[in-house]
C-alpha cells in the first residue's frame, strides 16, 4: 500500500532527477490534509492531485494542466477537482465539500501546483507516480479503458 510518505519520497526522487538546480528553492510542494472547506490545495495552479483512502492509501493520481480561462487562468486543479471529484456539501452550504458519489471512499486530497512555466512537468510527475505507486483507481487507465 502506497501512503502519503511514499508519495512524498517519490516526488522528491522525481525532482532530484528533473528539476533545474537554479530553481531548487522553488520546487513545488504537496499540500495534503485539506479540510474539505474553502479553496482546494493549489487551486490557482495546474499540477497533480492525489486522492487518499481513510487508511491513507493513495487510491488515485490525476493530472490538471488546464490553464483555466478568463478570470480563472491557471486554475486547473480547482477546475478538475470540482468537475470530477468533489461536490458542494448541501447541508453545510457553499465553500464546504464532499466527495462525489463515485469517489465516496476518498477521505483526503492532496495537490502539488506548478508555476505556469513548468506545468509541462506535471504530466511527467503524474506518469512517474502512477508507474511507481500503481494506485488502484488508476488501474482502469493503465488498461486503456478510460471512461
Amino acid at each position: 500500500m502506497a501512503t502519503k510518505k511514499v508519495l512524498l519520497e517519490l516526488t522528491e526522487k522525481f525532482f532530484n532527477r528533473h528539476w533545474n538546480d537554479e530553481c531548487r528553492p522553488n520546487i513545488p510542494q504537496w499540500i495534503i490534509g485539506w479540510s474539505w472547506q474553502g479553496s482546494v490545495p493549489h487551486h490557482d495552479k495546474g499540477g497533480v492531485y492525489a486522492l487518499f483512502s481513510e487508511s491513507g492509501e493513495v487510491i488515485y493520481i490525476g493530472l490538471t494542466t488546464s490553464a483555466g480561462g478568463g478570470r480563472y487562468d491557471e486554475h486547473g486543479i480547482s477546475r478538475r477537482l470540482t468537475a470530477h471529484v468533489i461536490k458542494t456539501d448541501k447541508d453545510k452550504g457553499r465553500g464546504n465539500y464532499l466527495p462525489q458519489d463515485k469517489w465516496i471512499e476518498v477521505k483526503d486530497i492532496g495537490a502539488i501546483g506548478f508555476p505556469a512555466e513548468y506545468t509541462y512537468l506535471a504530466a511527467a510527475l503524474e506518469d512517474f507516480l502512477i508507474r511507481n505507486i500503481k494506485p488502484p483507481r488508476n488501474a482502469v487507465k493503465r488498461r486503456g479503458k478510460v471512461g
